[in-house]
């Protein structure tokens, strides 16, 4: 860091030297324009007209360096995840057809991504999104609409034994982790751009971080309601149908980890600390149905697995109770922040 001495002119304006090396390096000249903008926390930022804010992030994979086809895959979501424009694969030799298939269907998981290069040796992905259409709110907002009807939709094929509904539920499932990946990278994109981060809505660091733990712990509600719907496929074994009073119990436990989601998810969005410690509230309520629910399994149903996929329903909605009570505390991080004095 270099300490520059603000001089005034005549006028009343003031002016102050640029480092000589930075100058150099980016090829300036006497008389070129210059970008002065004012940025939140009073710091000033200066940048050429002509030079764009961000470069294009590009990483290029070896297919040699990677043992497994399944490693390159999760390589190639995780540069994606964190922001990569381009992602090139390249081989010494041609890429089996069957590797380039499986690769190209990466794009039905990571939103935007399309084919931008091919040839015998080389496989190249280029992200086509632009990252300012969608604010992270927005994002926060779709994943928690996609969670709260998964839930729902897994709860009801067991209540209903609509056995295609529970399928229907696992497979939307994968479109709400497309909504997850995305999120992940316009956090990521935030952190490394304070113009991205304007763009998304992200104010602060602090905030980003947030956003991402918000984000992670929606992700983890998506599981566990395609975990009951996975339950309920594996009920469709069982000829007898379950007890009502079990089912009620069921359905009252999922109406208040419902309700919990719901209110942590708008807490959340809405910076709304009350509403938050209400939704964390009702985590007790949630502990003394699954404890009713697990007495009154093991009383009335006698086939073992019934019993314990009864049980692993239970626990899934516990889950999805305790992970609200995070997106309530993601809340309240977003909202109590110390001030500088």
């Amino acid at each position: 860091m270099e300490i520059r001495r603000l001089q005034k002119i005549k006028g009343g304006s003031f002016t102050l030297s640029l480092p000589k090396n930075w100058v150099e390096k980016r090829k300036l000249k006497s008389g070129e324009q210059m970008t002065v903008s004012e940025e939140e926390d009073g710091s000033i930022r200066i940048f050429p007209v002509e030079m764009p804010l961000e470069k294009p992030l590009e990483v290029t994979l070896k297919l040699e360096d990677y043992p497994t086809l399944r490693a390159l895959e999760y390589s190639v979501g995780t540069y994606y995840i964190q922001g990569s424009n381009k992602i090139t694969i390249i081989s010494k030799e041609t890429i089996p057809a069957e590797h380039k298939k499986r690769l190209k269907l990466l794009r039905m998981e990571l939103p935007g991504m399309e084919v931008a290069q091919e040839e015998a040796n080389t496989l190249g992905f280029q992200v086509l999104v632009d990252p300012s259409i969608f604010s992270l709110e927005s994002l926060v907002e779709k994943t928690s609409s996609f969670s709260l009807h998964l839930q729902e939709d897994a709860v009801k094929s067991l209540l209903e034994y609509d056995f295609q509904l529970a399928a229907e539920v696992l497979e939307r499932s994968l479109e709400a982790m497309r909504h997850y990946r995305m999120t992940i990278r316009q956090v990521a994109l935030a952190s490394l751009s304070k113009s991205i981060a304007k763009k998304v809505g992200v104010k602060s660091c602090r905030e980003c971080i947030t956003f991402a733990l918000v984000a992670r712990d929606l992700n983890r509600v998506v599981y566990h309601s395609s975990s009951i719907a996975e339950h309920v496929v594996a009920l469709k074994q069982q000829e007898k149908k379950i007890d009502k009073d079990i089912l009620d119990i069921i359905l009252g436990m999922s109406t208040v980890a419902y309700e919990m989601q719901k209110m942590s998810a708008q807490a959340f969005l809405k910076k709304d600390v009350k509403l938050a410690v209400l939704a964390m509230g009702k985590m007790e309520k949630i502990r003394e149905k699954e404890k009713v629910l697990l007495t009154k399994v093991m009383e009335k149903i006698k086939d073992v697995d019934t019993a314990v996929v009864l049980g692993m329903i239970a626990r899934d909605l516990r889950r999805i109770a305790g992970y609200a009570v995070a997106i309530a505390d993601d809340a309240m991080n977003r909202v109590l922040t110390p001030v500088a004095g």
